[in-house]
C-alpha cells in the first residue's frame, strides 16, 4: 500500500515503520513536547509528524496538521509582535529618560532639580528633597531599564506608579485641558501593558525567568506599584 516519508514525500509500496513506544496526540504532535517562547516555531521536544490510522490497515505517516505554512504564520506574528513591544519600549522609556534628565539636571530647556522640589512641596508631600530624588531617578532610571528591555516588570511597576500619583494630583484640571492627565493617562496604559506583555525577545530580559512568566508578575508587580502608590500618597503626604 502507499505510504508518506516523515517528510511528506510519497512511497509507493512502502510501509512506515513505526515504534510501539511513539504515541501522538490528536494534534499530530508529539506529547513530550512543550512550549518554549525561545524556540523559533514555539515547541521544543518531539517532531513534527504525525500517524495517520487508516481504518483496517497499519499505521502511516502523513504530514503533520502543524504544517510549515504554521510555522512560517506563527514565526511571522511574533516577530510583528516583538517589533511592536520593541517600538512601545522605546518611547515610553525614552520619554521618561528624557523627564528625568530635565528634572534632575535641566537638560532640554527643563526647569530643573529645585522646580521639581517645589512641585513636591506645593503638592503637600513631607520631605520635598528626598522624594524629589526618588522621582527624578525612578523617571530616569526606570526609562532607560525600559528602553534596553531589562528588569522590565518592575521598571514598568515603577513608572506606572510614579505617574498614578501625578493623575491623582492633576485629575482636578480635566483630561484634555490644558495642565490636564492626557499624557500620564496614555504613559501609564504602556507602562500598564508592558507589565503584562512582557518586553518582548528584542530585550535584555529574554533570559531570565521572569521572561516566561509574563502575566504573573504582571499580577504580582501591579500589586507592588498600587502599594506604592497608597504610600505617597496617603502616608508620605500631609492632607
Amino acid at each position: 500500500m502507499s505510504t508518506y516519508s516523515d517528510d511528506g514525500l510519497f512511497l509507493s509500496g512502502r510501509k512506515a515503520e513505526t515504534s510501539s513506544s511513539s504515541t501522538y496526540n490528536a494534534a499530530g504532535r508529539d506529547p513530550s513536547s512543550t512550549f518554549d517562547p525561545d524556540d523559533e516555531f514555539g515547541y521544543t521536544g518531539g517532531d513534527n509528524t504525525s500517524v495517520i490510522q487508516p481504518s483496517g490497515g497499519p499505521a502511516t505517516f502523513g504530514p503533520s496538521p502543524f504544517d510549515e505554512d504554521d510555522q512560517l504564520r506563527t514565526v511571522q506574528w511574533r516577530g510583528n509582535a516583538d517589533f511592536g513591544l520593541l517600538v512601545l519600549r522605546l518611547v515610553l522609556g525614552g520619554i521618561f529618560v528624557g523627564h528625568g534628565l530635565r528634572h534632575l539636571f535641566g537638560l532640554f530647556h527643563g526647569t530643573g532639580f529645585t522646580a521639581l522640589i517645589d512641585f513636591i512641596r506645593v503638592s503637600g508631600y513631607t520631605d520635598p528633597h528626598v522624594l524629589a530624588w526618588i522621582a527624578g531617578i525612578t523617571e530616569l532610571v526606570g526609562g532607560a531599564l525600559v528602553v534596553v528591555g531589562l528588569f522590565t516588570p518592575l521598571a514598568s511597576a515603577a513608572l506606572l506608579g510614579l505617574l498614578a500619583n501625578v493623575v491623582f494630583l492633576q485629575y482636578h484640571h480635566g483630561f484634555f485641558a490644558p495642565g490636564g492627565v492626557e499624557l500620564e493617562v496614555a504613559l501609564g496604559g504602556a507602562a500598564f501593558a508592558l507589565l503584562f506583555t512582557g518586553p518582548g525577545r528584542v530585550s535584555l530580559d529574554r533570559p531570565a525567568p521572569w521572561f516566561r512568566r509574563p502575566g504573573l508578575n504582571g499580577f504580582i508587580f501591579l500589586f507592588l506599584a498600587a502599594a506604592a502608590s497608597v504610600l505617597f500618597l496617603f502616608v508620605l503626604r500631609d492632607h
